[in-house]
């Protein structure tokens, strides 16, 4: 029987329906293995020769790398890659619906300018997209409208002139800035090319900017006195206990912030007793419901610390979502395909960062708070492993990436040196 670990089941959703993505040893390497309704593992795998049928369903094995494969890591994050490719052409799906053989003149005819392409897929985009994800498209577009211009002719756009202006906007904003907003433009300018509203794909060989390390892995977050702060001024905002629990779970639970906008008071175990000590051990467990589900799919379970414990108590019932929104506020619609959105915290947070920058804090953004937990934790020396597994990661890669400031020191480095002085 074999002792090699299995890859947690991933994901993936396709124009068909949701494909799962599984890994099997076989002989002395990893293959991967999607199962799912056949025109939707078809549409993933349209060069397979053959699907195996398992009842409705269509199974398909293949390897991951012209390497073989023998270590996890190294596995998932074959499958990272692979899946950032099916999600990008299940967008330009999503985007194109039909292919350009099929153009009707008039489209040609009608969008002509880069301002003309903007308006026309930013609509289109609305009815597959989270809101939020608008929200973020129009401000990266107004930045191109801004430094390209509306009225720049579609068949003046090359890759130098794309260039030329990214350049621009990371002198006058950052380099990450940039980057963000040159993604957006590509996504557009490859919809274009593939209406034939533009000559090729040259705009794909443009480079992102340099970003410093600083700039890529270092987030804003709060301090464990900043927290403290945070949750003095929440407990005096009019919206509660909405306003007191968001912050808390954030900076307590390191969720992220659609995680805290779906959880119930029936995921928490705040009576939960370890049998071995009979010491409390209450727990938040992040699970799939209604619908929705954790951004990696996979439920886990999060231990909630004292202070957290006792700002829930205060707060307690027995059903129902922990945020409710404001008497006078809709929430958010549903947003794209797979997400939910019963809640937007958007007005409060603001309302939220006012009274902190007032009190002498920073404010720092509704993700900044899963920062905060996981800087605060590292600091203190709790095991990155451990953080990683609260976070959601499937290892402690990320946690590397983004905290490895934070870990750069260990003081064992001096350990073999002890012995030796007097």
């Amino acid at each position: 029987m074999s002792r090699h670990t299995t890859m947690p089941v991933r994901k993936q959703r396709t124009p068909f329906g949701e494909v799962s993505l599984a890994s099997r040893w076989m002989r002395d390497e990893y293959y991967f293995q999607m199962y799912g309704d056949p025109a939707a593992v078809r549409w993933l795998a349209p060069k397979a020769e053959r699907l195996e049928a398992c009842g409705d369903k269509a199974r398909f094995t293949f390897k991951p790398y012209p390497v073989k494969i023998a270590v996890m890591r190294d596995l998932i994050r074959a499958a990272g890659k692979i899946q950032e490719r099916w999600t990008e052409r299940l967008l330009e799906h999503e985007l194109t619906g039909t292919s350009s053989d099929t153009v009707e003149q008039p489209l040609v005819d009608r969008i002509r300018t880069l301002g003309q392409l903007f308006d026309h897929l930013y609509e289109r985009r609305l009815t597959s997209v989270t809101r939020a994800t608008a929200d973020r498209d129009r401000y990266r577009l107004k930045v191109w409208r801004d430094t390209l211009g509306n009225d720049l002719p579609l068949a003046l756009i090359t890759a130098d002139v794309v260039a030329d202006k990214l350049s621009e906007v990371g002198k006058r904003t950052s380099a990450v800035t940039a980057n963000t907003a040159l993604g957006v433009l590509k996504t557009y300018l490859t919809w274009a090319a593939n209406m034939a509203l533009l000559k090729d794909n040259s705009h794909k060989t443009v480079k992102r900017l340099r970003e410093s390390a600083a700039a890529r892995h270092q987030r804003a977050w709060w301090t464990k006195q900043e927290v403290e702060l945070a949750l003095r001024c929440a407990a005096k905002d009019a919206h509660q206990p909405t306003a007191t629990l968001l912050v808390a779970c954030g900076c307590y639970l390191g969720l992220r912030p659609e995680e805290i906008i779906m959880s119930r008071w029936q995921d928490l175990d705040l009576d939960a007793v370890d049998p071995a000590t009979n010491k409390p051990k209450p727990v938040c467990h992040v699970i799939p419901h209604s619908g929705w589900k954790p951004k990696d799919g996979e439920p886990r379970d999060v231990p909630i610390c004292d202070e957290l414990l006792g700002i829930l108590k205060q707060h307690r019932r027995d059903e129902g979502f922990l945020l409710n929104r404001e008497p006078h506020r809709t929430g958010r619609p549903r947003g794209g395909k797979g997400w939910i959105y019963r809640y937007d915290p958007k007005a409060t947070w603001a309302r939220l960062m006012r009274a902190v920058v007032s009190a002498g804090g920073k404010a720092i953004t509704l993700y900044g708070m899963r920062h905060s937990f996981a800087s605060n934790h590292l600091i203190a020396n709790t095991s990155d492993v451990k953080v990683a597994r609260w976070l959601g990661h499937t290892d402690t890669r990320m946690v590397h990436k983004h905290y490895g400031h934070l870990l750069s020191y260990d003081d064992d480095i001096n350990a073999a040196y002890r012995s030796t002085q007097h």
